[in-house]
């Protein structure tokens, strides 16, 4: 019989350090059976999984629970654990600049304020460079880049939007990634993997989400990966999220393999 509550202890300590023992022992002391929950699945089984190294899958849930904007102690939790599992200052600061387009200024303000805190914590420094790609070219640029997760999405998105307002596509183009997705840090797969993850979690933009499950398999993600990112997210926003996700995958990667 399979022991995940070792399994879990081991991995929950490989990625949390200290801070997931302090979660555990805070929990045993209100419901042991919700500690054990804890371990046994989050990490006894789901984190225990190896398709996803730890960095990315750490990646994923702090752009989950950003985005989210319900769980900040949580979000603490896995920035350390971010941390903890190789990931730098400058990637999560990324992540979190990241999910402004996703979930609002106010979603990253707030997580801005939470990693500055660990950083404050822990004794780890943030570079203060800038990254930014520059005021000239935005939208050529931001359509390049674009053009990586969905070659013809600038197209669709001025067919679509032109007849109402033509500068939403603009916004679009030129902030989410001639901005934001040009500022490097973190490859584009990476940025694929955070912004599944999000939108997942919160469950609220099923076409958007379709949209990235196919611009992540495009970017070099596998199908298997999009489902352990799903998975993951079942952990914290629920089996209705984490299958819809699933459900959403398995659709675009049949569309994609029908239209060659």
């Amino acid at each position: 019989m399979t022991d995940y509550a070792a399994i879990g202890r081991k991995k929950l300590q490989k990625i949390d350090g200290e801070a997931g023992v302090r979660v555990e022992e805070t929990l045993q002391g209100i419901s042991p059976d919700l500690a054990r929950y804890l371990i046994e699945y989050s990490f006894g089984e789901i984190y225990a999984r190896e398709i996803l190294d730890n960095r990315t899958k750490e990646q994923a849930v702090v752009a989950a629970l950003t985005a989210m904007g319900t769980a900040a102690p949580q979000l603490r939790v896995h920035i350390h654990a971010a941390l903890h599992v190789g990931c730098s200052p400058e990637e999560i600061r990324e992540i979190s600049i990241q999910m402004c387009g996703y979930a609002g200024f106010p979603a990253t303000l707030n997580a801005m304020g939470t990693l500055m805190e660990v950083l404050k914590e822990t004794g780890r420094s943030l570079s203060k460079a800038s990254v930014h790609a520059g005021s000239e070219n935005r939208y050529e640029r931001g359509k390049e880049l674009l053009s990586r997760i969905a070659p013809d999405q600038e197209r669709v998105l001025r067919e679509t939007f032109d007849p109402i307002n033509p500068d939403i596509t603009r916004y679009v183009v030129e902030f989410g990634y001639g901005d934001i997705y040009a500022r490097g840090i973190l490859p584009i797969r990476s940025r694929q993997v955070a912004t599944i993850a999000a939108l997942a979690a919160k469950g609220t933009a099923p076409s958007q989400l379709r949209f990235h499950i196919g611009g992540g398999l495009r970017a070099g993600l596998s199908e298997a990966e999009i489902v352990e990112v799903m998975l993951l997210v079942s952990i914290y926003a629920g089996f209705p999220a984490a299958l819809n996700g699933i459900l959403a995958t398995r659709e675009v990667v049949i569309a994609l393999q029908k239209n060659g």
